[in-house]
């Protein structure tokens, strides 16, 4: 495919993702129909023979071609034919379950006090756990999949929206309305739980050592290098009882 061809199959490309089905996608426009333009090369980078796309392409393409299908306001990028974009609505009733992909390190958080994104941005659901994994790992190499259960979160007054075909919406999701694999073990109860293991090491040495002394060099006396000097008079000895009375005649 030469050059100037693959640029009319990218516009043709991005025309059915912006226009069309941006839910298919996992894409949610704004008001004004804008997404992320790097919400916008995750997609691509995820679509076999469009991996190499970049910013640099897209304006490439709005340059050679004449009536190009998309517009750039800073960071954004939406298509310029909307009418046929899929709109939101309210969903009375969702699927039974639905999936959501969260950051692994969010994840024990989440599970406490619930799927609680940025006021501008909805919690994104997908009824097909595989599209929910796809987009989670846009945002973590490794996510972590929940599972929805609609009819827990109707008892939680959960109000679930959807747009186009493929994603439901919701602004909150109690932690008691879905499920998910085992908690990972946080890093802090690992230290405390070394640092238990430590200190019942600790009191097993003690208990080892008690009655024991231990000699430390400071109390080692240095070597003597000559004989210590013997005090006066100290181990004298003394005169038998005869010499005594000896002395006593000559002084007579």
């Amino acid at each position: 495919m030469n050059h100037k061809k693959q640029m009319q199959q990218l516009a043709k490309l991005l025309s059915y993702i912006l226009e069309k089905r941006p839910d298919e996608f996992g894409l949610l426009p704004d008001a004004q129909g804008y997404v992320s333009i790097k919400e916008l090369l995750k997609v691509l980078s995820e679509t076999d023979g469009w991996r190499h796309i970049r910013r640099s392409s897209i304006k490439e393409l709005m340059l050679s071609e004449v009536d190009s299908p998309v517009e750039i306001h800073e960071n954004r990028i939406r298509g310029k034919n909307r009418d046929d974009l899929p709109f939101v609505r309210t969903c009375k009733q969702p699927p039974k379950t639905l999936y959501t992909g969260i950051r692994k390190k969010a994840y024990p958080i989440v599970a406490e006090k619930g799927i609680n994104p940025r006021p501008d941005t909805p919690v994104i659901c997908t009824p097909d756990r595989e599209t929910a994994e796809r987009l989670g790992k846009r945002k973590d190499n490794d996510p972590v999949v929940l599972t929805i259960h609609t009819d827990k979160a109707a008892q939680k007054e959960v109000k679930f929206l959807q747009f186009g075909q493929s994603l439901f919406l919701a602004d909150f999701i109690p932690a008691e309305t879905f499920s998910g694999p085992p908690l990972p073990k946080m890093p802090e109860k690992a230290k405390q739980e070394e640092k238990g293991k430590k200190e019942k090491t600790e009191d097993q040495k003690k208990k080892a050592e008690s009655g024991t002394y231990k000699v430390e060099p400071k109390h080692i006396d240095p070597l003597r290098t000559e004989e210590p000097k013997s005090k006066k008079g100290k181990g004298k000895k003394k005169d038998p009882s005869w010499k005594k009375e000896q002395r006593k005649n000559r002084r007579r």
